[in-house]
């Protein structure tokens, strides 16, 4: 593996013409989609280890860029063969149609976090380009997807109060020994559950949690439908774009400075866990999010749902109660405060009309 840090792959990386590609290697663009019975392999031009793609497992930028699981195979230069060394993630980004995207990823990817065993943040493995135009990033292979696409599959769209606790502990312990590290603490801006990645050793039976960063991100499960040219998304939860544009830190959100650090992460931690105990955030605004935090605070306890945190209460009255409002002599109504107060059948409007009354207007 290449000593240098992901980060100086993502800049250092330059991809050739598009060339003829070797009989080994299949084209993975959106103009020839990946068929069930065609063998693609991905070489790596530099190391030559090979990607057999063995099926797509998510995707990139609202479904334009693919992801896949893929058997990793590692080239032994003395022996001049390639030996089979797991199974691992590949992200890829056809330069030919989405160069926009590329640019986009790279710019973005401020934090190459070089891959490291038994780390809780998912580290790049290899980032390299082939002479086809075709940008990879390789990642540790997570079995179940991210949480996001786990709660999309669950009948209530929760998790576990117990499984909660271990999900945010792991998430704190990356957040502290990995990326909020002094005396230059990285910042990873756009913490959500689609970020958290699950893994089940097939040997042991281990489960692994870990937090994808930046370069390690990707939306799990959302494959496009290449028919309709869309994606088709497996989650009812906001968006990742979405949720990083919405529940920033107040500091952070509309902020025309960079604001973000530490405490932004843990601010969004929090956010999280109301995905991960709720399943989504009925929000449509950021209105909608002050309006749901104020209130568990002022509550200091969960609701059943959030939904019914967002529903304004009006103190109702009928008609017959606002006329008692008024004194027997003044119970001579226009036609106009009749109709005002059924439409509105508002008990503040209704007194405010009736104070109009009184005056005399």
């Amino acid at each position: 593996m290449n000593p240098r840090s992901p980060k100086n792959e993502i800049e250092e990386t330059e991809i050739a013409p598009s060339s003829s590609s070797s009989n080994q290697q299949t084209e993975i663009g959106s103009s020839s989609v990946a068929k069930s019975y065609e063998k693609t392999i991905v070489i790596d031009p530099v190391t030559k280890d090979t990607y057999d793609l063995v099926k797509e497992i998510g995707s990139l930028y609202g479904g334009r860029c693919r992801v896949y699981k893929a058997l990793y195979s590692q080239y032994d230069k003395e022996k001049d063969m390639h030996e089979p060394s797991g199974v691992v993630t590949l992200k890829t980004i056809d330069l030919k149609l989405h160069k926009t995207e590329f640019n986009e990823f790279r710019s973005h990817s401020t934090i190459g976090l070089p891959y490291i065993p038994g780390a809780k943040v998912i580290g790049s493995m290899r980032i390299f380009g082939t002479p086809s135009n075709l940008f990879c990033v390789s990642l540790p292979y997570m079995s179940e997807g991210s949480l996001r696409y786990i709660l999309s599959t669950r009948t209530n769209k929760t998790l576990p109060e117990d499984f909660i606790s271990v999900v945010l502990k792991e998430v704190l312990v990356g957040l502290r020994d990995e990326l909020h590290v002094e005396p230059n603490p990285r910042v990873h801006n756009t913490l959500n559950v689609g970020d958290i990645f699950v893994h089940i050793d097939d040997a042991s039976g281990e489960m692994l949690i870990k937090l994808a960063c930046q370069a390690s991100v990707y939306d799990s499960g959302n494959i496009p439908d290449y028919n309709r040219g869309a994606a088709s998304s497996s989650s009812l939860i906001l968006d990742p774009e979405s949720i990083s544009k919405l529940v920033t830190a107040p500091e952070v959100f509309g902020s025309k400075n960079d604001n973000s650090g530490p405490k932004s992460d843990i601010w969004l931690l929090g956010i999280m866990a109301l995905e991960l105990a709720f399943g989504v955030l009925p929000v449509r605004n950021r209105e909608d999010l002050d309006h749901i935090i104020e209130k568990l605070r002022k509550k200091r306890r969960f609701p059943r749902s959030l939904e019914k945190l967002l529903i304004v209460k009006k103190r109702k009255t009928t008609f017959k109660k606002a006329m008692n409002l008024l004194k027997p002599k003044e119970k001579v109504f226009s036609k106009k405060f009749e109709r005002m107060v059924r439409e509105t059948n508002c008990c503040t409007a209704s007194e405010q009309f009736i104070l109009y009354y009184r005056k005399g207007y």
